[in-house]
């Protein structure tokens, strides 16, 4: 991988760095509807409560204490336990209403904390929280619990709880360890934050650690950064996740009030720390998994890779499959396969529906057929860097190039600059293609320009 990041030049990434979907979705976020969706959504999870395959369940925690100017989260910074406890009850009220219209005590084979931030509650609402999921499920034992925490908060003894309330997966969020980048995004934490909390978890037990950074953020350059991960690497994460900084002023307040244009890296200094990145990571011995995140070899992750069974859904790359992931909490996204459906983003909103039982889904989108098979495209190339057009067109019924001829042209154009290998049988990223995994996503896209005026980050 580090010799063929030589053919990659700054001209070739300044083309194709654009902004695009991340596609943890398709059809993705901005094209479905938005209204009020209580009978489709109640629907949807009487269907699937005749489903005998498990879930997976999703709940979001919004709360903060502090700010982080690069965040782009749905978050609520509080200090007010009243808010948080007027919360839990409506997410009590939330998780009972979906298990009553499942209509049977569903198994749950995976469960995922995030936020906000899910360290920001206290021992006994970590406990309430989880006693609300077995009240209302049968959880698998070998299920996956995972959750994101903040080194800043997460105190020695909430891991011993967690670990204790079945969590064995945990992401640290990091971004940076250079205290002036950590002052310019509000967020001051420390080395020594981060190794307490990575060396805690890991004496504890937690089969799998992973740590997100994000490159291009304000006073960054190629050398800083290569400091923060030249002390990752000492810390030895499980998984990476390594993450563009989307400077979206006109959709985020934080980033056009607290965030200075002229302190982020210049374009191509940004490139630089990317391909730095990549190819440190290459020679520190860690896989590359899809666009941003990287694993040890003996990682399931890695593991899944190799075996083209990785997958990928709102949670980011995942070996768990072919079940229905039910999102609850404010702006919690759900994905019955055929559809998806998203909460209100209104945390009052939420909190007085919730508290009501009432369950209304303020976006919504059923999938017909020709999104369901771009949908199966898009994930395929995004996890395996390949397409064997074979298989598609025998699964669906198509002749490949018949069917997507506009996509085709633009492959053929990508080709041309050293992406893509195109045959009869096979559409394979070289490399370098793998780099802009989104970009030759995109040609198969069928809305892409609907939501042209949508703020997507950048590529790279």
């Amino acid at each position: 991988m580090t010799t063929d990041l030589l053919a990659v030049t700054p001209e070739i990434i300044q083309r194709y760095n654009r902004p695009g979907p991340r596609y943890t979705s398709y059809p993705t976020v901005p094209v479905w509807s938005e209204g009020y969706f209580s009978e489709d959504y109640a629907a949807c999870l009487q269907k699937e409560g005749l489903n005998e395959k498990p879930i997976s369940l999703y709940l979001h925690i919004p709360f903060c204490r502090q700010l982080c100017t690069f965040c782009g989260c749905n978050k609520n910074i509080t200090n007010n336990q009243d808010i948080v406890e007027r919360y839990l009850d409506a997410l009590d009220q939330e998780i009972a209403g979906v298990a009553k219209l499942l209509g049977v005590r569903k198994k749950i084979a995976q469960v995922h904390f995030g936020g906000g931030t899910p360290t920001y509650l206290n021992h006994s609402q970590l406990r309430r929280v989880v006693e609300m999921i077995h009240s209302c499920f049968d959880v698998q034992e070998d299920g996956e619990w995972a959750l994101e925490a903040d080194p800043r908060v997460t105190t020695n003894k909430q891991l011993e709880l967690l670990y204790e309330l079945g969590f064995r997966r945990i992401s640290f969020g990091v971004q940076d360890l250079d205290p002036a980048i950590q002052q310019a995004i509000n967020r001051n934490q420390t080395v020594e934050q981060s190794w307490r909390t990575l060396e805690t978890a890991r004496n504890l037990g937690y089969k799998s650690i992973n740590m997100d950074l994000i490159y291009g953020l304000p006073l960054q350059t190629r050398q800083s950064f290569r400091k923060t991960l030249e002390e990752v690497y000492k810390m030895r994460p499980d998984r990476l996740a390594i993450y563009s900084f989307a400077y979206l002023p006109g959709m985020f307040k934080t980033h056009k009030r607290a965030i200075r244009e002229k302190d982020l890296p210049s374009p191509e200094e940004k490139i630089a720390i990317y391909l730095e990145t990549i190819r440190f990571l290459d020679e520190a011995g860690y896989v590359m998994i899809g666009m941003d995140h990287y694993a040890l070899p003996t990682d399931e992750l890695a593991l899944a890779a190799k075996n083209r069974t990785l997958h990928r859904n709102f949670m980011g790359y995942t070996t768990l499959h072919n079940m229905a992931q039910i999102g609850v909490g404010v702006s919690a996204i759900s994905d019955f396969g055929d559809s998806y459906w998203q909460n209100t983003k209104e945390i009052d909103q939420y909190m007085n529906e919730a508290t009501e039982k009432k369950l209304i889904p303020r976006k919504g989108m059923i999938l017909d057929e020709e999104d369901l098979l771009r949908r199966d495209l898009i994930e395929t190339l995004m996890c395996h860097g390949e397409i064997s057009i074979t298989d598609f067109e025998t699964r669906y019924k198509i002749i490949f190039q018949d069917h997507f001829s506009q996509a085709w042209k633009k492959l053929e154009q990508f080709k041309q600059e050293g992406l893509v290998k195109l045959s009869l049988e096979k559409i394979e990223l070289t490399p370098v293609g793998i780099l802009f995994t989104r970009n030759l996503a995109m040609p198969f896209d069928r809305y892409l320009e609907e939501s042209a005026n949508q703020h997507f980050s950048k590529t790279v």
